[in-house]
């Protein structure tokens, strides 16, 4: 006898199942009464299976031989009378039968299954007090929803004993990777496909389908909109307006959504509606900081917008990016770590970076200071990944005057990470170092880099963890937030990284405007290193992650040298400063003359520049900063004498210098004195405003 079309298909559904393996036994222990519980309650978000679950729970009753009623909240009315309706025509009962008498009359153990229970939340409370209590003990019942029961259902006493409520999630890696097998993926395009899935059923489903009707292509999401699309209709079903499909978008975008951020990005002081539906929704989770989605949300949502509203992406990237920003000008630096991490997160879709970080916010490692008992323990792991002369020169830095260790510690108070930075000004042997990897840094600071007096050189000599070394990892990535973090330290003029395999780094820590030096490479025990750079008196803070803010969003496309030039900071010494600032009021009324002064590309203006300033605009900043020196000097009880001058001579000069004596009633030989006074004065004040801190 043939077999039918439908048991064809029910084969090949059963064929396709993976894992489940803890629900299933839950709902077996139940059925075999090995468990008091009468009703299970498996929730998740759409997507993740519930229906199929609930099949492989029918194919056991069934293999037991228990009967069992399906209900469907899709074909119910949404009133009690509506679902008694649905049950009656369930059980097959003539119009005067009543259904309760009807149950009661079942003698044998059955289950009732009620799937979509979502559609039927108006009436959650009638079948919690009113249905289930009425049915006999021998029944147990499973529902299947998308949301998680009420707060009802966790403080009704009766139900403490005799309900399990189970969150349905993601598939495991291992679990999804033998679906996948089983869809006969090819294994070089299964790490992808795992990547963009993290194991959400329905996903790892459609982009198996994808791959079945193109099989001879690399799985590609961005090239994917069906799947995208797809996916989407899981998630925005029933937005109630574009501010809610706006606030959708921007979850996608951060780490966690907070009310504050919202307003922010949307433009709306009025937020808490919208938050609480964002809260509220089923693939939505919480943590201390906030709301987001779950990964394969996130993952669809994100990827929508950049594809069907570029401009749209790369408005709200700037407006989430200006928050954070301003929000790490006013935090305490314990919670800078936090908006840090945000920030970099912004980056995750751009594939310049996904590789090199660990996305997921690690709260099991601390930063602490170092500890007498960590050192044999930070003395194996240099010996144990970079060999016995790191291990020299580490014994070397380690209580070294001019050297600072953090220790990343785990849940156990664990030393289990480190990094140790080294300050080049406050070295005082640099003829004498025994490490030449920071000899070679020390040489190029001096020959090279011009320090001036308070600037920070800081060299980021070793840095590692335990079982990664330098690997991407939780640690790897706890240690780049600290170097992120120091970035901000008044001062600071040029970080050192020094990085094994610095190959391995270029195409990160380039996008993160860190250039290598090749010079300064070197080879320790057999292992290649490389330093990578920022001059952060070129590039200060804020201009560096405005920067990144166009990398973020791929405004910026190319990550070399070449890149930096759009800033090309002259960092001048106080003689080369002094001369330039000669020359400027010398030509303060000639704009050709005062277009190649120095002083246009040195911190004094470049730091009050705002991005796509044209050079009129920083000759008007150079004069202001000018005038802003003169003035100080015209209000000094002790100075204002000078200023007038200066102001004859070059603001609103009277004629030669012979003149200019003649008009201020002096003596030119008293003028010239007076003079050379007056520009040691102006160019002090101005020099001050260039050595102020970040």
């Amino acid at each position: 006898m043939c077999a039918k079309l439908s048991e064809i298909l029910e084969h090949e559904r059963k064929s396709a199942f993976v894992g489940r393996d803890a629900e299933l036994d839950l709902f077996q222990s139940v059925l075999k009464k090995e468990n008091p519980v009468l009703l299970l309650y498996f929730h998740g978000p759409g997507g993740q299976g519930k229906t199929t679950l609930m099949k492989k729970c029918m194919d056991l009753c069934a293999r037991e031989d228990v009967p069992y009623l399906h209900l469907d909240g899709r074909e119910i009315n949404a009133h009690p009378a509506g679902f008694t309706e649905a049950l009656h025509a369930r059980l097959q009962l003539k119009p005067d039968e009543d259904v309760f008498e009807a149950l009661e009359k079942l003698q044998e153990s059955h289950v009732l299954f009620i799937d979509t229970f979502e559609r039927l939340h108006p009436f959650d409370d009638w079948i919690r007090q009113d249905f289930l209590p009425q049915l006999p003990a021998h029944f147990c019942t499973l529902i299947l929803s998308r949301n998680p029961p009420g707060t009802s259902w966790a403080i009704d006493p009766g139900w403490k004993k005799y309900m399990k409520a189970v969150e349905v999630r993601n598939l495991s890696p291992s679990q999804a990777r033998q679906y996948l097998i089983k869809r006969n993926i090819p294994e070089k395009t299964i790490p992808a496909v795992l990547e963009f899935t993290h194991g959400h059923p329905l996903a790892l489903s459609v982009a198996a389908d994808l791959f079945d009707q193109h099989p001879g292509q690399d799985f590609n999401p961005e090239r994917s909109p069906d799947l995208i699309k797809t996916l989407l209709e899981l998630f925005v079903q029933n937005v109630p307006g574009p501010a809610h499909r706006a606030a959708l978008e921007i979850s996608s975008l951060v780490h966690v959504t907070t009310e504050s951020l919202l307003q922010e990005a949307l433009g709306m002081e009025h937020i808490q509606g919208i938050f609480e539906w964002l809260r509220n929704l089923s693939f939505f989770d919480k943590n201390e900081s906030g709301i987001f989605p779950h990964d394969i949300a996130r993952e669809a949502l994100s990827r929508d917008v950049k594809w069907r509203n570029p401009d749209w992406y790369h408005s709200l990237h700037e407006k989430i990016r200006n928050y954070y920003i301003r929000k790490l000008n006013s935090t305490s630096h314990q919670a800078q770590r936090s908006v840090l991490f945000s920030l970099i997160y912004l980056h995750r879709l751009n594939p310049m970076v996904k590789p090199f970080f660990d996305w997921q916010e690690n709260g099991t490692f601390w930063q602490d200071q170092l500890k007498p008992g960590d050192l044999p323990v930070l003395r194996a792991l240099v010996g144990k990944w970079e060999g016995p002369e790191a291990e020299l020169y580490f014994n070397y830095w380690i209580n070294h005057a001019a050297s600072e260790t953090w220790v990343y510690r785990n849940s156990k108070s664990e030393a289990v990470a480190f990094c140790l930075k080294i300050e080049i000004l406050k070295l005082k042997e640099q003829n004498e170092l025994p490490d030449p990897a920071i000899k070679k840094v020390a040489e190029y600071v001096l020959a090279r880099m011009n320090p001036r007096p308070g600037d920070l050189f800081t060299a980021f000599r070793f840095w590692m963890a335990d079982g990664t070394y330098q690997g991407v990892s939780g640690l790897q990535s706890v240690i780049f937030l600290s170097i992120v973090q120091y970035y901000f330290t008044p001062g600071l003029a040029v970080s050192f990284l020094s990085c094994a395999q610095p190959e391995y780094w270029k195409t990160v820590l380039q996008y993160a405007d860190l250039s290598r030096v090749p010079e300064l490479d070197f080879v320790s025990d057999g292992i290649p290193f490389g330093w990578y750079v920022h001059d952060w008196r070129k590039r200060p803070p804020l201009a560096w992650l405005d920067l990144l803010g166009k990398r973020e969003v791929e405004l910026v496309d190319q990550y070399d040298e070449a890149s930096t030039e759009a800033v090309s900071m002259l960092v001048l010494s106080e003689e080369e400063f002094g001369d330039s600032v000669h020359q400027a009021v010398k030509y303060y009324h000639q704009p050709d003359q005062l277009l190649s002064s120095p002083l246009l590309r040195s911190r004094l203006v470049l730091r009050m520049i705002m991005p796509d300033m044209k050079d009129l605009d920083k000759l008007k900043i150079l004069k202001a900063r000018i005038d802003l020196a003169l003035k100080e000097i015209e209000d000094s009880p002790i100075d204002g004498k000078y200023h007038r001058v200066l102001y004859r001579t070059f603001i609103n000069p009277v004629g030669s210098q012979e003149k200019v004596a003649d008009f201020l009633n002096m003596s030119f030989s008293t003028y010239r004195r007076y003079l050379k006074t007056a520009l040691e004065k102006l160019v002090k004040l101005l020099w001050n405003m260039e050595m102020e801190k970040n």
